[in-house]
């Protein structure tokens, strides 16, 4: 195993992070600064999980998100509640939504971006048999921060797109006992290829009382003027 952040000695994987890192983060640079002007419908759902991994309490919906100076449009197409309508309730949330400027605090990007890339150490896990130009590459920080996420994603190194990336905070939220992140990519978005599908589990809760939760979004028709 080889890592790229702390000292290491020379070696193949070592090369090959040394080669892929700048590449991808040229490709984070695009995806990032796209993702600013792009619009995007996303559909998706989130519910409970009870003991037997049934689901419940669903919520369900689907939305056109536009670009609008720093802040984000959001257009709600339909919005269900454990089947009954509930797209009146969604519209007057995404037009509070939408009249609030970004919250700096919640500012997260990329861990291959240049700006993030001093941030982590970087190991180079595993390699696709079937097409050694695509290896996993597994992330961590140096210092746990709120912003910043440990996990892995597979990339190519010809490109230095990512094609499926799994994340978990570095630091949980107060009450949060886990949260993971699957993301894959996809979808063509200007000159960038961005997400086209988010999966996501976790649990969370107080003393003896635990709610596990799951949900998936599916992102197309981007759109970059």
């Amino acid at each position: 195993m080889t890592l790229v952040g702390e000292p290491t000695s020379a070696s193949a994987d070592g090369s090959v992070l040394r080669d892929v890192l700048p590449k991808l983060a040229a490709s984070s640079a695009r995806f990032e600064s796209d993702l600013e002007k792009a619009s995007f419908t996303v559909e998706g759902y989130v519910e409970s999980i009870d003991r037997d991994g049934h689901g419940s309490d669903r919520w369900e919906g689907a939305f056109r998100v536009r670009p609008n100076g720093k802040r984000r449009q959001y257009d709600v197409i339909r919005y269900t509640e454990d089947g009954e309508d509930r797209i009146d309730k969604a519209r007057k949330k995404a037009e509070e939504s939408s009249s609030k400027d970004p919250d700096p605090d919640d500012e997260a990007h990329m861990p291959f971006l240049a700006s993030e890339q001093p941030k982590y150490v970087f190991r180079l896990r595993d390699t696709d048999k079937a097409d050694p130009a695509r290896v996993r590459i597994e992330f961590s920080p140096k210092h746990p921060e709120k912003h910043l996420v440990v996990g892995s994603a597979w990339v190519d190194t010809r490109t230095g797109d990512v094609l499926t990336m799994g994340i978990a905070p570095s630091q949980r939220a107060l009450f949060v006992d886990y949260f993971h992140v699957t993301l894959e990519f996809a979808e063509k978005m200007g000159e960038a290829v961005a997400v086209s599908r988010i999966t996501f589990e976790g649990s969370s809760g107080l003393l003896f009382f635990h709610k596990k939760f799951r949900g998936a979004a599916r992102f197309y028709a981007y759109r970059v003027p």
